[in-house]
């Protein structure tokens, strides 16, 4: 490699972090007029730079050295700089990807590669993060079922396996368990009247309760509801062992149980962001498989952001056309990785509803997001003749850096874009819940634009957030009209202008969940200190992810229990309708990382979702995790080691 970054921490206090920043010129050739782009997680300040002027739109930089001088052969250019944070804990958190342009401003980029060395850190190693497993037990399921008797004797699962024909409602289950057993025998199994496992209807049982009997010679999945079935064939699918007891017949001993179980909390979901990095429909189909085995019942689709629109949608095909990619030469700047080429993708409409008629099989329900009025960068750039204010003179920088990412709640434009996307998602998606995001819009946004406050003096608003509660009210009677419900962080309740139906999503930590319950929202806990598998799993610096939040190892995700310190009879307790997993993937670009981040901590989630406080055990978790470990191996899923 002919050129090399390097970047030491060479001090740093309590909220405040000094940087060395170096870029040797390896080659024997001098470099005219160069700028160096890079990607950093934090925001630096540009003026406190020894050396040379930088900007920074989100994650990405552009450093230009301050005399223009070339930058000759085996010579370095030398800067520092100051970041006002906590000290860096972890190598993710270093320069990420680097290339070097030397065209003239205003021309095409052509990248020169830039190799990028792992930050000096400037402290002492720690030891990998270890939990050691004990012994698996001889039956492993997750989550823990509310009642397990084991029966002597095991049924043999074969070619000669049949289903019997299926009751309406378990007609998906049916398609699922049809193609997981096919997969593993590398048969098809039929249906017929003679089968051996058989789907009964049992009207009694509430929604999503199920009992699974198995015998020697037939298996049995009674439930009173599409749920309870699907819940019954993924604790079936989960007592097939990883290998056949028989390998050239192929047979899998299934050991005899009766199971009667239900789940604690009716939603149970896992959020995705595809919006940072596009994940493909094949990771997307592997994700929902593994959802529904471990009795998920919702994945929560992440589509927009300010790096990206990732959905189809008719009225807007710049949306895609534009807001889809980004790169040196796009309309959107790089951000994260790969960027040093054009990087992205979305999702046609039909792939959506291939999703869709793909997780209602597994009893999952897909709920997109649209984020508004934040995190609108992508958007705001494919549309600027329908939703930029030339007149908004307003200064902000949003959490993630960005200076041009508010939708405008004075603009006629903003309110047609809202209303023709929303109908062609609400069109596109038969789920109930339709999530718009509300998070982070900063400060500052709104209040330098005449259009804006002539509104506010209109409406006899008193506080700029009002402005957010005018534009969601607004889409929120929009979903209503299409029979949909509104969904939202926690955000959405500032300026108390949406009603109490929106279901609110808490993330920022437990006690903003509980304000809003309180209030009479019902909430979806998915606090950052607990669920965000984006956080890193130990305490090394090699450990991928972020610790802005905090560092989530796996004993800590399973001792999460919702709102403890309130007396169990509290009525609060009634607006929590469940917990939810959240992936956020500003750095995860690959199956690899994607897998890491995820497993086994979602294992840990799913017991939180599914099985009552009182019935959780840590040390009981583990060992049966111990036994899940063979099925994630076969399945090839590069999980985090425990040990």
């Amino acid at each position: 490699m002919s050129y090399r970054l390097d970047l030491t921490v060479i001090s740093k206090s309590e909220q405040q972090s000094h940087f060395a920043l170096t870029l040797h010129n390896l080659s024997d050739q001098a470099q005219e007029n160069w700028s160096l782009h890079f990607t950093f997680c934090r925001w630096i300040q540009a003026e406190t730079l020894s050396n040379g002027q930088l900007k920074q739109l989100g994650s990405y930089c552009t450093l230009t050295p301050g005399n223009s001088a070339p930058l000759s052969p085996n010579s370095h250019f030398y800067t520092e700089f100051t970041v006002g944070t906590k000290p860096f804990t972890l190598y993710d958190e270093g320069i990420v990807e680097a290339f070097l342009n030397t065209s003239p401003e205003g021309s095409f980029i052509k990248p020169i590669p830039v190799k990028v060395t792992t930050i000096n850190l400037d402290q002492p190693a720690t030891e990998p993060l270890s939990i050691p497993l004990p012994k698996a037990k001889s039956i492993n399921l997750i989550p823990a079922p509310e009642s397990l008797i084991r029966l002597p004797g095991e049924f043999r699962l074969n070619s000669g396996t049949a289903i019997t024909p299926p009751t309406d409602k378990a007609s998906g289950s049916t398609r699922w368990l049809q193609a997981e057993l096919g997969h593993l025998l590398h048969e098809d199994i039929p249906i017929h009247q003679a089968g051996n496992i058989s789907y009964q209807l049992h009207g009694d049982l509430a929604d999503g309760a199920y009992c699974l009997l198995v015998e020697p010679d037939h298996i049995w999945l009674q439930a009173g509801s599409e749920s309870g079935f699907v819940h019954a064939t993924a604790s079936l699918l989960q007592l097939i062992p990883a290998s056949p007891a028989h390998q050239v017949q192929a047979a899998y001993m299934i050991p005899m149980v009766e199971i009667q179980d239900q789940p604690n909390y009716q939603y149970r979901g896992m959020m995705l962001d595809c919006a940072r990095h596009f994940h493909p429909i094949r990771r997307l189909k592997h994700l929902i498989d593994h959802l529904a085995r471990y009795k998920f019942n919702t994945f929560h689709w992440h589509l927009t952001d300010d790096e990206a629109w990732r959905i189809e949608i008719d009225a807007y095909p710049d949306l895609t056309r534009i807001g889809a990619w980004r790169g040196p030469n796009e309309v959107i700047q790089p951000q994260f990785t790969t960027i040093s080429q054009r990087y992205g993708g979305y999702y046609s409409k039909q792939e959506v509803r291939d999703l869709i008629a793909y997780a209602n099989d597994r009893g999952v329900t897909i709920i997109p997001e649209i984020d508004i009025p934040g995190h609108c960068r992508a958007a705001i750039k494919s549309l600027p003749d329908l939703l930029v204010d030339p007149n908004d003179e307003s200064e902000y920088r949003s959490t993630q850096w960005y200076s041009d990412n508010i939708l405008s709640p004075a603009l006629k434009g903003t309110y047609t874009f809202i209303a023709n996307v929303l109908e062609e998602i609400c069109e596109l998606f038969p789920a109930p819940y339709i999530h718009i995001g509300c998070d982070e819009v900063p400060k500052g946004a709104w209040t330098k634009s005449p259009a804006c406050q002539q509104l506010m003096e209109q409406h006899g608003y008193q506080d700029p957030r009002e402005l957010q509660g005018h534009i969601l009210r607004f889409a929120e009677e929009i979903l209503q009209a299409r029979g949909k419900r509104m969904m939202g962080w926690e955000e959405a309740a500032n300026g108390n202008k949406i009603s109490k139906d929106t279901l609110i999503y808490s993330w920022q930590n437990e006690e903003a969940g509980l304000i809003c319950a309180r209030e009479g929202y019902d909430v979806i806990m998915q606090p950052a200190q607990y669920t965000y598998l984006d956080m890193t799993q130990g305490y090394s610096a090699d450990e991928p992810g972020s610790d802005w939040a905090c560092k989530l190892p796996l004993d800590v995700v399973y001792s999460y229990k919702p709102l403890s310190s309130l007396d169990v009879n509290d009525p609060v307790h009634k607006k929590i309708l469940g917990i939810q997993a959240a992936l956020w993937c500003e750095l995860v670009n690959s199956q690899s990382r994607f897998e890491y981040m995820i497993y086994p901590r979602l294992l840990a989630i799913a017991e939180l979702c599914w099985t009552k406080p009182e019935k959780r055990n840590w040390k009981d978790f583990k060992a049966r995790l111990n036994g899940q470990l063979a099925y994630l191996d076969k399945a090839g899923i590069n999980y985090r080691r425990c040990e």
